[in-house]
């Protein structure tokens, strides 16, 4: 590589005076906003706007945003997502400092027109320290580490990962031991020589994984189909058992046809790119899933995002835009993953049809759970038949593993011949697809497991609630978040929890924003209310040992609100 390379790709650079270079952005609320760039290098911009921002807004840092390119001289240059890395008053408007992710700013080609390069300035390289509280995940993808070798980000990453496993938040290498249900036993020894753990942060909602007639439906299978499908959808992977399933699940939505997929991120990244094309719209829920947002991106239709269940924001992109496109999807989560909140879906799906939009429900972690007869957030409002486009996965409604679209004949039939992570994967084995089935029927006949996870999820609810915690509406999801806000507490909490038997992992940045760390509890309707007793019990000990209160939670967001 040659020092004019070198210095492009690790200096910062001024835009020419008299040059313009503009910065778009889909942003953390919904909104796209123009930016001024000032100063740029190969993995971070410096940026001016004249918007608003609101108080909310300015504590975004350490957030992502979803979409942005570059536009100069006629010209634009897709950059994909950034992260918010500081937000400035300043004269008439903000400063606000982004880092690239996906896609690296082209200092070095067509954007050094507008850039003022001056070769006399070298650059003294950077000291970094990998210390796993001031570094995160993040920091990986977003910070150019060496032009050569492909594996120094891995080298460095491998730094970092050694510290970071010593840290009291690590909690994601939990090795499980033979056991099942949720009461299991982990290879960490804990208190007292003990290995029994309560599980508080399991998919397996109902409980269904380790039901004695899942368990010898999948043995049946197996026995009978051998240990695999042998081939994909299309050629030797589907049985007469994938066909059941998905009559089945075609049945219980109100739709013509159903299709599997090897996973619920397979499922989205599956459909959405499937069909939506070029000249379309795609609109979503801008707390959707990351595999929403990966499809998103792998689709080449036109992407927005509306503010968190703000119906009005929704309309008002739909009234700027629906009429340039040719179709539009709106996408929806039916319980949002990390906040166990619901979609406002019959005002969502008022506002969709008004622009002759269809509609997109992933319903993981809804069906099972949500609705009269735990069928989702579609049922609650009585739109199984009318959505358009139901997504789910097997992950929540029996522990398993798999996912699946449902909806019309016409929409089913063009996914088995355009979905490629459909076409181009080996099918689920025999012995899981029966175990699924099974699952089902339990579900569907017994109603009382339903009736004892609703019974779980509210006693937890006012379990925490009688310790402090402040939920900020009727909380209806097994999702149930106890935010923290402060990691090394957290950490600290996180151990206390182990030590007494109790399994919760936390979630950090970058999945969430630091200020936004937390527990992710989620209730399971084997659950006794001993176990849920023992875990509140077990938190609050945790949250004095770590000398936190949830009144702190409250006191910040009282200074956020005044600032």
């Amino acid at each position: 590589m040659s020092s004019l390379d070198k210095q492009i790709r690790s200096r910062r650079y001024k835009v020419k005076n008299g040059s313009s270079l503009k910065l778009m952005v889909d942003y953390l609320n919904g909104d796209q906003i123009e930016f001024s760039v000032l100063e740029c290098s190969q993995t971070g911009l410096k940026c001016h706007t004249t918007y608003a921002f609101s108080e909310d807004d300015k504590n975004s840092f350490g957030q992502i945003v979803s979409a942005s390119k570059l536009m100069w001289d006629s010209k634009e240059f897709a950059l994909g997502r950034m992260v918010v890395r500081r937000i400035q008053q300043a004269d008439g408007g903000c400063t606000v400092a982004f880092s690239t992710i996906d896609i690296k700013v082209p200092v070095n080609s067509q954007v050094s027109k507008v850039l003022d390069i001056r070769l006399e300035d070298q650059d003294d390289g950077k000291n970094e320290e990998l210390s796993s509280d001031k570094f995160s995940l993040a920091h990986f993808v977003e910070t150019e580490y060496s032009n050569v070798d492909l594996f120094d980000r891995m080298r460095k990453f491998d730094i970092f990962r050694t510290e970071w496993e010593r840290n009291k938040k690590y909690g994601y290498k939990t090795v499980r031991e033979a056991s099942k249900g949720e009461r299991v036993n982990l290879s960490r020894i804990r208190k007292g020589n003990r290995k029994d753990y309560i599980v508080m942060g399991s998919n397996d909602y109902l409980g269904l994984g380790s039901h004695p007639e899942v368990v010898k439906a999948a043995q049946n299978a197996m026995n009978d189909y051998g240990f695999g499908s042998t081939g994909s959808p299309v050629t030797t992977g589907t049985t007469d058992l994938h066909l059941e399933l998905c009559e089945k699940i075609a049945k219980i939505h109100k739709k013509e046809a159903a299709i599997l997929y090897n996973s619920g991120y397979a499922a989205n990244i599956g459909l959405i790119p499937a069909v939506t094309a070029q000249n379309d719209l795609i609109v979503a829920d801008m707390l959707c899933h990351a595999s929403i947002q990966d499809a998103m991106q792998m689709s080449k239709a036109t992407s927005r995002f509306f503010k968190h269940n703000d119906v009005a924001h929704l309309e008002s992109i739909l009234q700027r835009d629906r009429h340039n496109y040719n179709g539009c999807l709106v996408i929806t989560e039916g319980v949002f993953s990390m906040d166990g909140d619901t979609a406002k879906l019959d005002e969502i799906f008022y506002i969709a049809r008004k622009y002759n939009c269809r509609i997109m429900v992933d319903q993981a972690h809804c069906f099972g759970v949500v609705g009269p007869n735990g069928f989702g957030i579609c049922e609650k409002f009585n739109l199984l038949k009318e959505t358009d486009i139901i997504m789910g996965t097997f992950s929540k409604i029996c522990g398993g593993i798999g996912g699946f679209i449902t909806g019309s004949t016409e929409l089913i039939e063009w996914l088995r011949a355009f979905s490629r992570a459909q076409v181009f994967s080996v099918s689920l084995p025999p012995s899981t697809v029966a175990a699924v089935s099974k699952s089902l029927d339990i579900f569907v006949n017994d109603k009382e497991i339903l009736k004892k996870l609703h019974s779980n999820i509210q006693h937890f609810v006012k379990n925490l609630e009688s310790i402090g915690y402040k939920f900020k509406e009727q909380h209806e999801s097994a999702v149930i978040p106890v935010v923290v806000g402060d990691e090394k507490k957290l950490g600290e909490m996180y151990q206390s929890l182990l030590d007494d038997g109790v399994l919760c992992i936390p979630i950090v940045y970058p999945a969430v924003s630091r200020k936004n760390c937390r527990f992710r509890f989620t209730v399971m309707a084997t659950h006794s209310k001993s176990d849920l007793d023992y875990a509140t019990a077990c938190l609050e000990k945790a949250m004095l040992k770590a000398g936190f209160s949830f009144p702190e939670l409250e006191k910040d967001e009282i200074k956020k609100k005044a600032a």
